[in-house]
C-alpha cells in the first residue's frame, strides 16, 4: 500500500496531508522542532495580538474556498476583514495616500502625475516581450507603465510581498500570472479585459473573495489541521537517515526504520542539503542553497487611539523605496479584525530589512523599536511609547525568485525525475503566498 512520508509541518505540509487523509490514503509528518505552522505563528498576550509571519489568507480561488471548507470545524471560526481591508496606502512625499480603486480615483489621485497617468494609455500599444528574454520586474513595469508607476506603485508593491528587489526579481517566476497576461494577451490591459470577460461567460460554481484570519490569529489554521491528522503528525522527531531503496524510500526516525512509496519534502530550500540522504543526492540539493532568504523583522506596536493621528482605516500602508524610510510597510490589524488590542488602541505590524536595507533587520527589539518610531510618527502622525510591543525576527524570511530562477526550478525537477517518489514543495517551488501554497498542495503533487 501506498503511504507518504512528508517532512515538515508548514501549511504546504498540512495542506497535502489533508488531502492524502480525504483520499483515503496513508501518510506521516514528520516535523524536527515541538511547533506546527512552519512560518504561520500568531502570539496572544491578553487583549493584544501579534502575527509573526503571515496575517491574512487571500482566498482568491476555488480551491483554496473548497480547501478551507473542507476542515470540520474551521469554516465557524473565520473571521472575514472588515471592508476597508479593500483600502491600501503608499506613502508619497511622506504622507500616505489611497490607493485608487476605480477609473475615476485613478484619474484624481496625488499619487501619480498627469504625465504618468497619460502614460499608461500606451500600454496595449507596447508589444510584448520575446518570451527568450528574461526581464526582470522592475524592467517590466518601466517598460509597460513608465518610471514613476513602477517607483509609486509596483516598487513598494514588491516590497511589501517579498521584501525583495525588482530590479532582481524574474517577473516570469516570481509572478507568473502578470507575465502570462501579456504572453498570452498582448499586455497588461488586453489581459485583464480578456480576464473579465473570461470569467463573466464562466459556467463554474461562484465563489466569494475575501481576506480572512481566525479569532486568535492565523496560526489556529495549522492547529485545527493537525489535529485533525493525529495520530499522523509527529513533533520533535529526529531523523537518521532518508535512502532510496528500489521503489521504495527508507527513513530512519526516532531509532526506528520505515518505508514510504514517497517522500514530500516541505522544507525550506536552505535546509534541504541538511537533510540525511545519501551523499549524492545532499550533493545534487547543494545548488539550492543559492536562493537567497533576505532578513525580515516583523515588529507589533500598539498605541492608544489618541497618541496616533491617522485614522488607519486601511489594510496597511507601503513604501516606496524612493522614500528613504527605515521600514518597508506597516499593517494595520485591529482596523481589519477583531479582538487585536484593546478597543482604545490600535495595533500595527511593522516590517523591516529584506533585500532593500538587510542590515535593518535585527534580533534586538530596543534597537528595532527605537529605529521605526521616527518613521511612524512622521508618516502617521503617532505620538510617544508603545504600549505593547512583540518582535519576531526572521534571519531567513522569503525566498526570491530572482532573474534565473528558471535553473533552479530546473534542477528540482532533475533531481525528482532522477528519484522517483521524491517530492521537493513550499514556497520557494510554486509561490510564495499562502494561497498558492494550498493550491498546490493539492495539484502539483500525483
Amino acid at each position: 500500500m501506498n503511504h507518504t512520508a512528508i517532512i515538515g509541518s508548514g501549511i504546504t505540509a498540512l495542506a497535502r496531508a489533508w488531502q492524502l487523509k480525504q483520499r483515503g490514503l496513508n501518510c506521516t509528518l514528520l516535523e524536527s522542532s515541538g511547533q506546527i505552522g512552519g512560518s504561520i505563528q500568531s502570539h496572544r498576550a491578553g487583549p493584544y495580538l501579534a502575527e509573526e509571519g503571515p496575517n491574512s489568507i487571500q482566498v482568491n480561488s476555488p480551491e483554496v474556498d473548497a480547501f478551507l471548507k473542507s476542515i470540520p470545524g474551521l469554516e465557524d471560526r473565520i473571521l472575514t476583514a472588515a471592508p476597508q481591508a479593500k483600502k491600501r496606502f503608499i506613502l508619497k512625499d511622506g504622507r500616505p495616500h489611497a490607493v485608487p480603486m476605480g477609473p475615476f480615483s485613478a484619474l484624481t489621485t496625488p499619487l501619480w502625475s498627469l504625465s504618468a497617468k497619460l502614460r499608461v494609455l500606451k500600454e496595449p500599444f507596447i508589444p510584448a516581450i520575446d518570451p527568450e528574454v528574461e526581464e526582470s520586474a522592475a524592467d517590466f513595469v518601466r517598460r509597460r507603465l513608465g518610471d514613476e508607476l513602477y517607483r509609486y506603485a509596483i516598487n513598494p508593491l514588491i516590497g511589501g510581498i517579498y521584501a525583495g528587489d525588482p530590479e532582481q526579481l524574474s517577473l516570469r517566476y516570481a509572478f507568473p500570472k502578470l507575465y502570462a497576461l501579456e504572453q498570452n494577451h498582448g499586455g497588461m490591459i488586453r489581459g485583464a479585459i480578456a480576464k473579465m470577460r473570461a470569467q463573466h461567460r464562466s459556467t463554474a460554481s461562484k465563489f466569494e473573495k475575501r481576506i480572512i484570519s481566525f479569532p486568535d490569529g492565523l496560526a489556529e489554521l495549522p492547529s485545527i489541521l493537525a489535529q485533525q491528522l493525529q495520530p499522523r503528525l509527529h513533533t520533535n522527531v529526529s531523523i537518521d537517515s532518508i535512502q532510496q531503496k528500489g521503489d521504495q524510500w527508507q527513513i530512519s526516525w526516532n531509532g526506528d526504520t520505515h518505508e514510504y512509496s514517497d517522500v514530500i519534502v516541505t522544507s525550506p530550500a536552505h535546509v534541504l542539503p541538511r537533510l540525511p540522504f545519501d551523499p549524492p543526492i545532499q550533493a545534487a540539493f547543494q545548488p539550492l542553497q543559492n536562493i537567497d532568504y533576505p532578513p525580515v523583522s516583523v515588529l507589533s506596536l500598539a498605541f492608544k487611539r489618541a497618541q496616533v493621528a491617522h485614522p488607519l482605516d486601511g489594510f496597511g500602508v507601503l513604501v516606496p523605496e524612493c522614500e528613504g524610510r527605515q521600514i518597508l510597510g506597516a499593517l494595520f490589524p485591529s482596523s481589519l479584525f477583531a479582538d487585536r488590542a484593546p478597543a482604545d488602541e490600535m495595533l500595527l505590524t511593522v516590517f523591516v530589512g529584506g533585500e532593500r536595507q538587510p542590515q535593518l533587520a535585527t534580533a534586538d527589539t530596543e534597537a528595532l523599536t527605537a529605529s521605526v518610531l521616527p518613521d511612524l510618527s512622521a508618516m502617521l502622525g503617532i505620538s510617544g511609547q508603545p504600549s505593547f510591543v512583540h518582535h519576531k525576527h526572521w534571519p531567513r524570511a522569503i525566498p526570491q525568485y530572482k532573474l534565473g530562477y528558471g535553473q533552479q526550478l530546473a534542477t528540482m525537477d532533475a533531481l525528482e525525475a532522477q528519484h522517483p517518489g521524491l517530492h521537493l514543495a513550499g514556497n520557494y517551488r510554486h509561490g510564495i503566498s499562502l494561497s498558492y501554497c494550498i493550491e498546490a498542495a493539492q495539484n502539483k503533487f500525483p
